[in-house]
């Protein structure tokens, strides 16, 4: 157990950050735009990203060869916490709500894997 918090801390610090940030009181964060889309499409898609690349980093940590199937797994995992981030959002979290756009851009963040995987492997 502690070998895996060891190998995956910067993924779950980056899940518990995650957590804290989509959790905040919805009254007090700023409205603000950016181009076409809200900057919390933004944030979200940035989130979830970074979320599926800090597995795939972990795991691949000191490897030579790409694992394929633990990519995918690990998007897989930032769309399935995405999900369960708007869940929270919807029934516990105060003065925020569950938002579809807000889960089309977690899963297109963690998607954004494939290519950066792609071109980093």
């Amino acid at each position: 157990m502690l070998l895996f918090f060891k190998k995956y801390y910067l993924a779950l610090l980056w899940a518990l950050i995650s957590l804290v940030a989509c959790g905040i009181n919805g009254q007090s964060l700023p409205k603000l735009t950016f181009t076409l889309i809200g900057i919390d499409k933004l944030a979200h898609f940035m989130l979830f990203g970074m979320q599926s690349f800090l597995l795939i980093y972990a795991h691949q940590k000191g490897r030579a060869n790409l694992d394929w199937i633990h990519v995918h797994v690990a998007v897989a995992i930032g769309i399935a916490y995405g999900v369960f981030i708007e869940f929270l959002q919807y029934a516990v979290f105060i003065n925020r709500s569950y938002d579809y756009a807000d889960m089309v851009a977690d899963a297109i963040g963690s998607l954004s894997c494939y290519i950066i995987v792609k071109i980093l492997y």
